[in-house]
């Protein structure tokens, strides 16, 4: 049975619906608080008129083809503010939800000289975000405007080699790391995408134990929040560790995870590399590249629950490599292919289509001696190992 077949369903005419646009329409520019639509690298393509109040003579210009980018409007990377060395709308873009409210300075000339500012994202097709700007008086001294709300987060863990965790007052160092608090850190971090339940943590982590594992998973809860959060309250809410869907969870809006920053740059160089820009593609896998500091969570070499992640993130890490030596070789800048393949050589050493592609750049630098060498090296490893010759020899890469 159609709507208009069922007597309790209302059926909206076109009227209707052009009611609820003009609706919507006044909601939003009369919305008494301060309304931008920023779309992509920073465009305005909406703003209400309580935002045109806010930012005073600045707003004659949101319409023009000068109209400043929104990251100017809200001071995003400015120094010595909450945004120092940030941006507001990739943070709120990687995040996937709604920002805490921020105090940022606005141009000058306009209503006021302030705003509590939060931004959420409005169209992921279009990379749209809904920012809204609200004025803040001067005797306001809420300590939302501390540098970790401003969408950075306010828990970092690097996983990427020997776990560290860095707190909003710096590290938090110590042998609990490597206890069963730590070890519950380990695993929420690399199943950072889902919630555990308590009987998962204990069976992974302690599948001998019986049921004191089970008993224990919620004191180890427990004492990792205090490792976490010395100061929090007692009976408060943690804000790193969080109860979710029956489980434990790491809550992603206030933690970040080395390897994703690593994988978001790696994965857009490679999408630079396909696209045929190879700028884009050098600047992001340099600096995805730089995180990799090792196999993740390398402290953990005997558990077998990191296993998955680990491999996924270093076959990540190896095309990376390959995909920035290919942008050197191109650009001419040979000594940097060849040391770009040396570290992936160092990840796989029996990858021979990377031992071919390295020999044969050594030959073009002219370094034959060397190619020599590096050969007779790899040929002795590969009988020893497989009992295999290699299926190349030096002059075949000449050329």
């Amino acid at each position: 049975m159609s709507a208009a077949e069922r007597p309790d369903t209302p059926v909206r005419s076109r009227s209707d619906t052009a009611e609820r646009h003009r609706l919507a329409g006044e909601v939003f520019d009369r919305h008494p608080y301060g309304i931008l639509v920023v779309e992509g690298a920073g465009r305005i393509v909406a703003h209400n008129s309580s935002a045109r109040v806010l930012l005073g003579e600045t707003s004659a210009r949101l319409d023009s083809a000068d109209a400043p980018p929104a990251c100017d409007l809200v001071g995003c990377g400015r120094e010595g503010t909450p945004l120092e060395g940030v941006c507001l709308f990739d943070q709120v873009r990687a995040q996937d939800a709604p920002l805490l409210e921020i105090r940022v300075e606005l141009p000058e000339g306009g209503a006021a000289e302030s705003a509590w500012v939060t931004a959420a994202v409005l169209d992921p097709a279009t990379e749209r975000v809904l920012v809204e700007l609200r004025p803040a008086r001067a005797d306001d001294r809420r300590r939302r405007s501390d540098p970790h709300a401003a969408g950075q987060a306010r828990l970092r863990i690097a996983t990427l080699g020997r776990t560290q965790v860095e707190g909003p007052d710096g590290e938090l160092s110590g042998a609990w790391l490597e206890h069963r608090a730590g070890q519950v850190l380990k695993l929420l971090v690399a199943e950072r995408k889902r919630a555990l339940f308590a009987d998962e943590i204990a069976d992974t982590l302690w599948p001998d134990a019986g049921r004191r594992s089970l008993q224990g998973v919620r004191y180890y809860i427990h004492a990792l929040r205090g490792h976490l959060e010395p100061d929090r309250p007692p009976r408060s809410p943690s804000s790193f560790v969080v109860r979710a869907r029956g489980g434990y969870a790491l809550d992603l809006r206030q933690v970040e995870v080395d390897a994703d920053e690593f994988e978001r740059h790696v994965r857009a160089g490679l999408d630079g590399a396909a696209s045929g820009d190879p700028e884009q593609a050098r600047a992001q896998l340099e600096a995805g590249l730089a995180l990799y500091g090792g196999d993740f969570l390398a402290d953990e070499p005997y558990a077998e629950w990191p296993t998955a992640e680990r491999d996924r993130l270093r076959q990540l890490a190896a095309r990376g490599l390959r995909a920035l030596a290919d942008v050197h070789e191109q650009a001419g800048e040979l000594d940097a292919a060849v040391d770009t393949l040396d570290r992936l050589v160092g990840m796989d050493p029996y990858d021979l289509d990377v031992h071919r592609t390295l020999l044969r750049l050594v030959l073009r630098q002219g370094r034959r001696t060397d190619a020599v060498r590096r050969y007779t090296a790899l040929r002795r490893r590969m009988l020893g190992m497989w009992e295999e010759d290699l299926d190349f020899t030096l002059a075949d890469l000449q050329g």
